[in-house]
């Protein structure tokens, strides 16, 4: 199962972008969205950005993602 993250763009260079994973800085590209400006958030699969995210769905994503890195670290005790 494969899944896509939130992302913020941090900067924009041609169809490539730097994004930030909470800390974690990647390279993706940007041939599949249009109009991604910095500050926004987009869902990254597979090193392309997928979609641009409102700021509405970027809080509801990163509030998901957290919820459930809590569970996992949970688990692990």
């Amino acid at each position: 199962m494969c899944i896509a993250a939130p992302a913020e763009v941090m900067e924009i260079e041609e169809n490539r972008a730097t994004v930030d994973f909470g800390g974690v800085k990647q390279q993706v590209k940007l041939d599949l969205v249009s109009g991604v400006e910095l500050g926004n958030y987009v869902l990254v699969h597979s090193g392309y950005a997928i979609e641009v995210l409102s700021p509405k769905e970027a809080k509801e994503s990163l509030e998901a993602w957290d919820e459930l890195l809590k569970v996992m670290d949970e688990e692990e005790l």
